[in-house]
């Protein structure tokens, strides 16, 4: 009996035993293998596995922000700040400042902690208008078992990342509320929110309403990119002219708000016409101080005074003799005298 190396023996393996030795073991070392999306932060979803989705989940998929433009916020609505104090929404209403409203809550596994980190960066960038001064932050959470010491722990985090406003500390404020005050206010802004009484978490959208100082809501960005100069726009818009100085209302002027692209966007025209207008008072006060030269200059030689305080009419005449001339009615007088 012949004895085989091994290698001799799979050197005559016909190709398509080696695909199905290579099929098997590809399905028994991975077979067993689970796949993971990310690591689970809660107890009972270890060990389940991942099932990939495209679609949007039936849980969520009403979950938007339906922009309602120039409601007015309920004023009476009754809030719960990060020190325990009983205040009212109206209270962040002072009829000079723009708001900034955003819905949260503290434990949020990902997308409040993304928004409103985002949030604190841009914040920070937008060093021209000051957190507590130009404008303030209102953050109501949507939980309604929320706890004052989580409150004071959450606005302590954001706050120290916007350390070029001095004022962020009074300025913005985390807050909460009951169930039904929370529905109440995500009614009037259009916001829409489902609780999931498994994870115990809610499933919401990012948003932020620009509140001009008297409640009505001018202005949404949503997403959770916030450019310094789109938010600069909407609060010096938010702000009806309390906000900004006359540079930042002229630059508004120039831009309009586009829905479609949730951003402010140039207008052409307005800046043909600014541009106009700049170059037609340049050119005036260039020109100013000839005017003002020839206003002040003689208009004639005939004008000017004599000595003795006479207006000389005939300066300039051909006539050395310092006579005036003779009308023509008294040409037959001059001869008969001659």
């Amino acid at each position: 009996m012949k004895t085989y190396s091994s290698s001799r023996m799979t050197s005559h393996l016909p190709a398509a035993s080696w695909v199905f030795v290579v099929a098997w073991l590809v399905l028994f070392v991975g077979g067993e293998s689970k796949t993971w999306a990310q690591p689970s932060t809660r107890a009972d979803d270890q060990g389940a596995d991942v099932l990939l989705n495209d679609g949007i989940p039936k849980g969520v998929e009403n979950v938007t922000v339906e922009q309602r433009l120039g409601n007015q916020l309920p004023g009476d609505m009754k809030l719960v700040d990060s020190m325990g104090r009983k205040l009212t929404l109206g209270h962040y209403l002072d009829g000079k400042r723009s708001l900034i409203l955003t819905l949260n809550y503290s434990n949020c596994p990902m997308l409040c902690n993304v928004q409103l980190n985002q949030l604190a960066q841009s914040l920070d960038k937008m060093d021209d208008l000051k957190i507590g001064e130009d404008f303030q932050l209102l953050s109501v959470s949507i939980d309604p078992t929320e706890t004052d010491q989580r409150l004071r722990d959450t606005k302590q985090r954001y706050v120290e990342q916007v350390p070029s406003h001095a004022k962020a500390e009074e300025g913005w404020s985390f807050t909460r509320t009951t169930k039904a005050n929370v529905e109440r206010l995500a009614k009037e802004v259009g916001f829409s929110y489902k609780y999931n009484p498994r994870t115990k978490e809610y499933a919401h959208p990012a948003m932020l309403a620009f509140v001009s100082p008297d409640g009505v809501i001018t202005r949404y960005s949503l997403g959770v990119a916030f450019p310094p100069d789109q938010m600069k726009l909407a609060l010096v818009e938010a702000g009806q002219g309390n906000v900004g100085d006359i540079v930042d209302q002229f630059v508004l002027w120039c831009y309009s708000y586009d829905p479609n692209e949730n951003s402010y966007v140039p207008q052409a025209w307005k800046m043909m016409r600014a541009g106009g207008l700049i170059t037609i008072t340049l050119l005036g006060l260039a020109l100013l101080p000839y005017w003002l030269g020839r206003k002040g200059a003689p208009t004639s030689l005939a004008d000017e005074e004599t000595q003795d305080g006479n207006v000389n009419t005939t300066a300039g005449s051909d006539d050395t003799s310092g006579s005036a001339p003779l009308k023509p009615t008294q040409w037959h007088l001059s001869g008969n005298a001659d």
